[in-house]
């Protein structure tokens, strides 16, 4: 079966070009064989509106599920067994939706696009090792597949290979978007996928002008071989082709000097690109450049802390403490914010509790363990503990911080041996 001539030089544009205007000219090609009547381009229209997950984001189409679900739904009515897997995946094919589609049932339309997949369809192929991966072939199937494994993983040992071996066959039709899906497979170790075939795809697609493969090839480098050179050309690749996020990469690689001369300009400016494509790790960065006053950055506390909290809430729980550990001394303070003790300590406890204050770096060490000396000497946003606050200031004395002595100094012991502020 042969896809209609609009639809598939859309598919191109839209999946494969990695170009925002010839993606939206992709798209208008669907729009107009959607308004001639084709099944399939509803499908892909819906796609185009479903987010990352379903299209590359550089092409700009607004996110709106409302309108992906009635072109998907759409598509499902008019015919289309590509429009039926779509909508099983995006949580669209109620039983309301497959009683208005013209197949028998679910495995018949699965078999169309199997048919297209033998005839080499590069997105048909994917679709089928999508099926297989996310175990949307089960519900195709009914009891009689799903009843032969007893768990989630003794399925993906059936199913793994079976996607593995769809999804090379559309890489070599140069379709990239399911890699993220492979390198599952290929980390879970249920298929055959040796380093070697692993890394020949990668690269292959990164040559392609992958924005994404692009990122994750120079990661490979960088880790497997220590390539600084490759793996920047690979990262600045991406960050040109428009993923944004792979600045943060770019920004690393010239703060450090990795295959690439240290520019801490441009290590701020890709740092930059990647916050403000919400990249949390940038986010910090960008909020330590403020609040350190770091290369040509000028020091300012106020843009330090808009950053900060925005890394804060978006990073993972394991990192967020790096936000924190500043949040703290400004909030403590009143650097760039108001003045807020609790808030302060919130923060302040949050890398005490977790163990994190080993961790913390130079100078930004001294001025915590400064901060929880404030916060239990002064009884400043939890409970005074005068005996806790001096081991903190003696530790932050022990990195040079004049701050911790003054303060320190508000204090002394009786002749009982008990702590006594002496003055504030």
């Amino acid at each position: 079966m042969r896809r209609n001539e609009k639809v598939a030089v859309a598919i191109d544009k839209i999946w494969r070009s990695y170009n925002k205007e010839q993606m939206w000219e992709g798209y208008e090609l669907l729009r107009q064989a959607s308004n001639e009547g084709d099944a399939d381009a509803c499908c892909y229209l819906g796609r185009c509106h479903l987010g990352e997950e379903f299209v590359w984001c550089g092409g700009g189409f607004p996110v709106d599920e409302e309108l992906a679900s009635r072109l998907i739904k759409e598509s499902v009515r008019r015919g289309s067994a590509d429009g039926v897997l779509c909508a099983l995946r995006s949580g669209d094919l109620s039983l309301a939706v497959q009683k208005t589609m013209p197949f028998a049932s679910l495995e018949d339309a699965f078999n169309v696009v199997m048919l297209q997949a033998e005839e080499g369809d590069a997105f048909s192929l994917y679709m089928i090792g999508n099926a297989m991966f996310y175990g949307d072939y089960l519900v195709i199937c009914g009891d009689k597949e799903s009843n032969k494994y007893d768990s989630l993983e003794e399925y993906n040992a059936f199913a793994y290979p079976i996607a593995a071996d769809y999804y090379e066959k559309s890489f070599d039709h140069g379709l990239a978007v399911a890699f993220g899906n492979y390198r599952t497979i290929y980390e879970a170790g249920f298929a055959d996928i040796d380093d070697e075939i692993y890394e020949a795809y990668l690269k292959q697609l990164a040559d392609t002008g992958d924005p994404l493969t692009c990122n994750d090839y120079g990661k490979w480098l960088e880790d497997e071989y220590d390539d600084a050179e490759s793996a920047f050309h690979y990262y600045l690749m991406a960050v040109e082709r428009g993923d944004f996020q792979s600045a943060y990469n770019v920004a690393t690689c010239y703060g450090r000097g990795y295959g690439v001369d240290e520019d801490l300009g441009k290590a701020f400016e890709n740092y930059m690109l990647a916050a403000e494509a919400g990249h949390a790790k940038a986010q910090f960065q960008i909020g330590n450049f403020y609040f350190e006053g770091r290369g040509n950055v000028v020091q300012d506390y106020a843009k330090a802390v808009v950053w900060l909290n925005k890394a804060y809430h978006n990073m993972d729980e394991e990192d967020s403490w790096q936000p924190a550990a500043e949040l703290a001394v400004c909030y403590q303070n009143g650097w760039g914010t108001f003045q807020d003790d609790d808030i302060a300590f919130r923060f302040l406890s949050e890398i005490e509790e977790n163990g994190m204050l080993e961790e913390v770096w130079e100078p930004l060490d001294a001025m915590v363990l400064n901060a929880l000396g404030v916060a239990y000497g002064f009884g400043r946003g939890t409970e005074q503990n005068i005996s806790q606050a001096i081991e903190y200031f003696d530790l932050a004395i022990e990195y040079d911080s004049e701050d911790a002595k003054r303060n320190r100094a508000c204090f002394k012991k009786t002749i009982f041996g008990k702590w006594k502020m002496v003055k504030e």
